[in-house]
């Protein structure tokens, strides 16, 4: 999964396969969080699976739900209603949503932007091409890709928030933007690449790595993932000089970069923050857990996750000063992931293939 950390919201990004396997499940209706602490939200008659998979800083969740063997795109508004969006090319998913509440993603082969209503809107792509998607989107709307041209190469590109597409040049695919509009991505060799205001700083090469893909960025700050020709994976921090790799583990993580430039993950099972001096710094987890990572950081320092190797998987959420809560669960409910996070605390994500949402505080 990709991410792009954006200030105010945290988008997820992902690459969704043609098909997702959902788990069956038993549907719970969209409930107030005042009780539990959690809140399953409202999906689509016939629906057999569901996700969120961002949130805007006004607690507007994006996701998908699974019907009639399909991903849909759908929107849920900051007291949960469900909108179901429009898709002109009869699939679709949603990549990130804006502080104005607009969705980002793809319809088909085509870029989309959806309004709060569900109606969509096509994206410029380039002239001729027969491709384009979004794959991030910052807190002010502008958002980033892929798309093709004439002659079917790719590019880097963004979107402004009136729709008019820009190559970015010397890349591929761009992969992550933040609040003030830097942008990360790679190019044809997979190489590192940032972009501010559409100049190229780069190419970087991750020594030994046969993919990259980058996972946050902000500022000058870029975390990525690489993997090797025997398809271990690693993770890799870029401050503006050359690649720096994790120290000295296999499975490495880095997910966010937090205000200060700090890159945030886990290292050998621990959920960690790795400052620009290069010291790891461990933090706590649940009783009974024993690993853990760190997935989104917000401006505020709050921060969320996962703790590993209890009796269940659970998501969690680390406060500004590293207090630690396991995120409530509904009853019964063991294995489940965040995919969003905003600047007031409130995450989004998965429990048992059912898109949920976690309000600040609440009782685990």
């Amino acid at each position: 999964m990709r991410r792009a950390l954006c200030g105010a919201a945290v988008l997820a990004v992902v690459w969704w396969p043609a098909v997702v396997w959902w788990p069956a499940v038993v549907w719970w209706p969209g409930v107030a969080s005042a009780a539990t602490g959690v809140e399953v939200l409202e999906v689509p008659p016939g629906t057999t699976g569901s996700r969120a998979v961002a949130v805007n800083a006004a607690g507007v969740v994006v996701g998908s739900a699974r019907v009639d063997g399909r991903n849909r795109p759908v929107r849920w508004s900051a007291d949960g209603e469900l909108t179901e969006l429009g898709l002109p090319d009869g699939v679709g998913v949603v990549a990130g949503v804006d502080d104005a509440g607009r969705a980002y993603g793809t319809s088909g082969s085509r870029a989309t932007r959806w309004e709060a209503d569900g109606s969509p809107t096509a994206l410029d792509a380039l002239p001729g091409g027969r491709y384009a998607r979004v794959l991030a989107v910052n807190p002010a709307g502008v958002a980033v890709g892929t798309a093709s041209d004439a002659a079917g190469a790719r590019h880097a590109v963004r979107w402004d928030v009136d729709g008019r597409v820009t190559t970015l040049p010397g890349g591929v695919r761009a992969e992550a933007v933040d609040e003030d509009g830097a942008i990360a991505g790679v190019d044809d060799a997979d190489r590192l690449v940032r972009w501010d205001d559409g100049a190229p700083t780069g190419p970087v090469t991750v020594p030994g790595s046969t993919r990259t893909w980058v996972e946050a960025v902000r500022g000058p700050h870029v975390v990525a993932q690489f993997s090797r020709e025997d398809r271990t994976s690693y993770a890799v921090r870029w401050d503006g000089g050359g690649a720096v790799e994790l120290p000295a583990t296999e499975y490495g993580v880095l997910r966010a970069v937090g205000p200060d430039g700090a890159a945030y993950g886990s290292w050998e099972g621990k959920a960690v923050r790795w400052d620009l001096g290069g010291a790891l710094t461990s933090f706590d987890l649940p009783d009974g857990y024993g690993g853990g990572q760190v997935e989104f950081v917000a401006d505020s320092g709050v921060k969320a996750g996962i703790a590993r190797g209890g009796p269940s998987h659970r998501p969690v959420r680390w406060s500004p000063t590293g207090e630690v809560e396991l995120l409530p669960v509904p009853g019964g409910e063991t294995q489940g992931f965040v995919a969003g996070l905003n600047d007031a605390g409130v995450a989004v994500g998965q429990l048992e293939g059912r898109a949920v949402r976690w309000p600040v505080g609440g009782p685990a």
